[in-house]
């Protein structure tokens, strides 16, 4: 049976896939923080506002392995493959670290992503 978190971070996870930005920043503090090893990073609730509005639109099929919570952090790793309209498709494997504010009412703190394509 899932727990709040795990809830939270498979919802998470889908709303990006599927293109749902409000439900995103919507699970987010204010100061949130997600490092892109290797890219960018973003800072920020408005940031990250700015971040979701700036990705295109695309079709894509996501593969959720693990989904593992304890205490204030939690780690999600899968599979994704987007389907552009006008674009080669793109195939990759991702860990997403998180860091909750609480454990009553979790909120995404922090982020960190590591992906590799495939």
């Amino acid at each position: 049976m899932e727990n709040k978190k795990e809830k939270l971070l498979i919802q998470f996870n889908e709303a990006f896939a599927n293109g749902n930005h409000q439900f995103m920043l919507d699970q987010v503090t204010e100061d949130f923080h997600w490092i892109m090893i290797g890219k960018k990073e973003i800072k920020g609730k408005t940031q990250f506002a700015e971040a979701l509005k700036d990705m295109k639109e695309f079709n894509s099929e996501l593969e959720l392995v693990d989904v593992i919570t304890h205490g204030k952090k939690a780690c999600v790793n899968g599979n994704m493959k987007i389907v552009a309209p006008k674009a080669e498709d793109q195939s990759f494997s991702f860990c997403d670290v998180y860091e909750f504010n609480s454990f009553k009412d979790p909120k995404i703190k922090r982020m960190t992503s590591y992906v590799v394509e495939r």
